[in-house]
């Protein structure tokens, strides 16, 4: 008998009781099986096991092993099914292609129907699928093989693999979810900082907005950025033009002006939470620092980067800046710069934007988050739809029981 012929599948499940495991594995045993995989849960009091089992050496023929194993479902009042594994058609570990998709967002029908069914278009294979939050608001993981995927005949394998993640993420923003897309050889990678460009991602938009109407009087914005629109096309003139308007105003008279800006809701407890965790954290602005200020003193961040204004010794703003002067083209320089100083590589950065020009750098890290994008079809590792920014902490694959206790701190 050739030796793919002595490879069986066992697949079991059914109610818990103790000592399942131990029986099937030593009745495995007794048939001298060696098993070569195996992947078991236990959850709400079910149970589920698959092996893959060897049975080469075994001196038992193929129907005495599968008589005896078959015996384990009266003896513990489980379900089995028996099959011969062709071990050649199986993908093997070094061709897979692994991904780890989390959706997150508001409980409705449907979510994991429409994804998975998405998913069988492609051919794509779900090799697990969790629950990692489940109420009114729901999170999931799904670990997925793309090297199973129909390729379109007129496209190669990676240009299928990004239209697979765009398409998961339109469905996503059509049914009102986030997503985050990670692949295999990077979610599996230890992170170590995460980085956030305030304005595009710490800050509401709307308070962001009031701020600068209320203040325009004297600032203007950049050509492109938040409303009002205004003339400067150059980032660079428009941050010089706009410290050359604030001279003479003191620090006390901005920090009336700062007040109005609000952040996004839960930020300084995910600040928190990702610091316990052992992150380093590193805050990005081209703005003004007496906003950055505030956060970096409160929070107790790693890196704060943002436009110094230069002041008096009455207190008085001089209509300069401070060196060296921060635009949207810097802030490459500036991760360059921390990961450098913390001796860290690309895949172990998180970074946090909206996806725009203004946050363009997020795009070459380890996992790369846009929130709110104005395009949900945004080249980045995932998307969140709202400004709850907590819900990054469910794309770190942080196990369900943490994650509920550093969220009920």
């Amino acid at each position: 008998m050739k030796t793919k012929q002595k490879l069986i599948s066992v697949s079991a499940f059914g109610t818990y009781t103790p000592g399942l495991v131990a029986l099937i594995t030593n009745r495995i045993f007794e048939m001298e099986g060696n098993i070569v995989d195996v992947e078991e849960n236990c959850r709400r009091g079910l149970f589920s096991i698959f092996l893959v089992v060897d049975f080469s050496a075994s001196k038992h023929s193929v129907e005495r092993i599968i008589a005896m194993l078959t015996e384990i479902q009266e003896e513990a009042g489980i379900k089995i099914i028996l099959d011969r594994y062709d071990d050649k058609a199986a993908v093997r570990p070094s061709q897979r292609e692994s991904h780890l998709v989390t959706i997150i967002g508001i409980d409705q029908p449907g979510i994991i129907a429409k994804v998975s069914s998405l998913f069988h278009s492609y051919s794509i294979t779900i090799e697990k699928c969790r629950m990692i939050a489940r109420g009114a608001f729901f999170s999931m993981e799904m670990v997925i093989d793309t090297s199973t995927m129909n390729d379109h005949p007129e496209m190669s394998h990676d240009a299928c693999t990004k239209k697979v993640k765009s398409d998961l993420k339109k469905l996503c923003a059509e049914i009102d979810q986030s997503v985050v897309i990670q692949s295999g050889d990077i979610y599996q990678r230890s992170k170590k900082l995460v980085v956030f460009d305030v304005e595009s991602s710490l800050v509401q938009q709307a308070s962001f907005k009031k701020f600068i109407q209320t203040i325009n009087g004297r600032i203007r914005t950049v050509a492109g950025d938040s409303e009002p629109r205004e003339v400067f096309d150059d980032q660079m003139e428009a941050l010089v033009e706009n410290a050359k308007r604030l001279k003479g105003l003191s620090a006390d008279d901005l920090e009336k002006y700062v007040d109005i800006l609000q952040l996004n809701p839960g930020t300084f407890e995910l600040i928190k939470i990702l610091k316990s965790m052992g992150f380093k954290i590193a805050l990005l602005s081209s703005g003004f620092n007496f906003f950055i200020k505030r956060i970096f003193e409160t929070a107790g961040v790693d890196y704060a980067f943002s436009n110094t204004l230069e002041i008096d010794q009455t207190g008085v703003f001089t209509g300069n800046l401070e060196q060296p002067i921060i635009t949207d083209d810097t802030k490459e320089e500036l991760l360059d710069f921390i990961m450098q100083n913390e001796n860290i590589r690309r895949e172990q950065v998180i970074a946090v934007g909206d996806g725009s020009k203004s946050s363009h750098f997020i795009k070459n890290v380890g996992l790369s988050i846009a929130l709110k994008p104005e395009n949900p079809n945004v080249m980045t590792d995932g998307v969140l739809s709202n400004d709850q920014i907590l819900n990054m902490l469910y794309c770190l694959g942080i196990p369900e029981e943490e994650l509920n206790k550093y969220l009920s701190v």
